[in-house]
């Protein structure tokens, strides 16, 4: 430890250190040190505005290798970005490519990356920058998601909701009795307010999404925009149901369905919060199945409706607010359609039938006209969707090449026959786009090349070997010891070799080891008879080979002894 130096010491190290600098500096540094018994560090501190500071170099604040297009470094990190490759693999190879390339070592290369927000880190994490953003009023806009509960199938035997674990894709539920349970989860995007139900079904169509839909919307109010995922649900029935609504509401600013881009469930982050709390709520249904109660689905949902006005009754933690009190918080229409009248119109059969030639479509005895018009007229004798809402006074045609439209309803009779703005890419997601397209345009280029020349760029340690570095390790061979069979057999018994060879016919030998006799099939015929022991018999093909390999050492011994 430095001890404590006083003003007459500390004047004696300046006056002598002033002025120094290089070796001087440091051999009088030392030198002072000793004497007053203190560290060099000491020294130096105390006497930093006695001496010249180091020159400044001219290139300081410039590094070797930058990341930019066009350097090796950014033709080694396209393979890392594009190719999904290890940072010194993407070295190797452009070495390999380019004996002349500059690249940095392997620690810079992960620093330069990481630098860029490509470290391993940040390419596999997924996470992205985005936009916090709400609704302006209440019933502006709704999310809405699905999610499958990990652990709750209902018994259809019984109507009991159970607790079934350890399911999944590896280990499916194999009880066709057994249906799983999902919850769908609504909220209003500007008030945070929380609509849940759950439903028993092997999987959820657009019909049931639809069915939740005309619940939700009865309570709440139609939305002017839903925002959803690009799940099926959100397919087929919901899409006729969207144009319903929107055709329906289209004075009072119409129903539009918005689904966000796949992969991106930061997008609709509220609902996804909701159904954490969801599932933190579920643990109360756990514990009520565990202690023996019976749960049913409708219980399940009666638990749902307390949980759910709990919950829009508490403080929300970003707005400060209960829900209820941003809901009811400003002047605004909710939009209501009577729960029966938007289920007639939203759950409408859809039908498929022939477009007759009197340009109508007909449907459980009633009979629609259709306008004598371009395109309908096309499509006579063809099948035609049709959807009827029943309290609409319009139907929708979809036709064969899969264009909608929406129609006044008329009745055939006899006697008229005839904006959201989306977030802009960090740099690093902008690097990522650059260095993929880099990545698509070299192996294009590379193939092309391939397919012209037939050079193949080299891959190291797929197609080129990479020697290890000399080292001055001396490595001595390791001395075997053969464990002998006598020794083995004392300790076990060996069974005898089985033999696993293939067996064949006499006629198959003839077959196929005629071509190795002079005389073809007929010499082959005549030895192998003296082979086999019969025609009917069969031999390994082993032995086979054997002996039409030794019949000329025979011949030989023959003649010897005949003379």
């Amino acid at each position: 430890m430095n001890k404590v130096l006083g003003n007459i010491a500390i004047a004696e190290i300046r006056e002598a250190m002033r002025g120094l600098s290089g070796k001087a500096a440091g051999t009088m540094a030392a030198r002072m040190a000793e004497l007053h018994n203190v560290k060099i560090k000491r020294i130096y501190s105390l006497t930093s505005d006695l001496r010249p500071g180091r020159k400044k170099r001219a290139d300081a604040g410039k590094r070797s290798f930058v990341l930019e297009p066009g350097t090796d470094v950014w033709k080694a990190a396209q393979l890392v970005v594009g190719g999904k490759m290890d940072l010194q693999l993407a070295l190797d190879t452009i070495q390999l490519r380019n004996p002349d390339a500059k690249l940095p070592t392997l620690e810079t290369f992960r620093r330069i990356m990481a630098e860029n927000g490509l470290g391993k880190k940040a390419l596999t994490s997924g996470r992205r920058a985005y936009h916090s953003w709400e609704a302006e009023f209440p019933g502006e806009m709704f999310q809405v998601d699905v999610t499958a509960l990990k652990v709750r199938w209902k018994d259809e035997k019984t109507r009991r909701i159970l607790r079934i674990e350890g399911v999944d894709k590896n280990h499916p539920q194999m009880d066709a009795t057994k249906i799983r349970v999902w919850q769908i989860m609504l909220i209003d995007d500007h008030s945070r307010r929380r609509f849940l139900r759950y439903i028993a079904t092997t999987h959820v169509t657009s019909k049931e999404m639809v069915k939740f839909l005309c619940e939700a919307f009865g309570v709440l109010g139609v939305p002017h925009k839903l925002y959803t995922d690009n799940g099926s649900e959100f397919k087929g029935q919901h899409v006729k149901a969207t144009r319903i609504l929107n055709t329906v509401l289209a004075k009072d600013g119409g129903y539009q369905h918005i689904p966000h881009m796949p992969g991106n469930s930061q997008a609709s982050g509220k609902v996804e919060v909701a159904h954490k709390w969801a599932e933190k709520m579920d643990r109360l249904v756990g514990l009520a199945i565990a202690e023996g109660q019976i749960v049913t689905m409708e219980r399940l949902n009666e638990f749902a409706d307390n949980a759910a006005a709990a919950y829009n009754d508490h403080p929300h933690r970003t707005t400060r607010q209960t829900p209820m009190a941003r809901w009811f918080g400003k002047r605004q229409i909710v939009r209501i359609i009577p729960a029966e009248i938007i289920e007639s119109a939203l759950l409408s059969d859809e039908f498929e039938v022939t477009l007759e030639a009197s340009m109508t479509v007909s449907h459980k005895g009633v009979s629609y006209k259709l306008p004598g018009v371009q395109p309908f007229v096309n499509y006579v004798g063809q099948k035609v969707k049709v959807v009827v809402p029943p309290s609409i006074d319009l139907i929708l045609l979809t036709l064969p090449d899969g264009v909608d439209f929406e129609i006044e309803k008329v009745l055939a009779t006899a006697d008229k026959a005839g904006e959201f703005t989306r977030v802009a890419d960090s740099n690093a997601e902008q690097k990522k786009k650059e260095l993929r397209a880099g990545f698509r345009e070299d192996t294009k280029a590379i193939k092309a090349k391939n397919k012209l020349t037939g050079e193949i760029a080299p891959i190291p340690y797929f197609n080129v070997p990479i020697e290890q570095p000399a080292t001055n390790v001396a490595n001595f061979p390791h001395a075997e010891r053969v464990l002998s069979h006598e020794e083995v057999a004392a300790v076990t018994p060996i069974p005898e070799p089985v033999y696993l060879g293939k067996d064949i016919g006499y006629w198959q030998g003839v077959a196929e080891y005629a071509t190795r006799f002079e005389g073809g099939v007929d010499e082959a015929k005549e030895f192998l008879l003296g082979v086999f022991p019969s025609m009917a018999g069969e031999l390994p093909a082993s032995e086979v080979e054997a002996a039409i390999d030794s019949r000329h050492d025979l011949g030989e011994a023959r003649l010897l002894r005949a003379v």
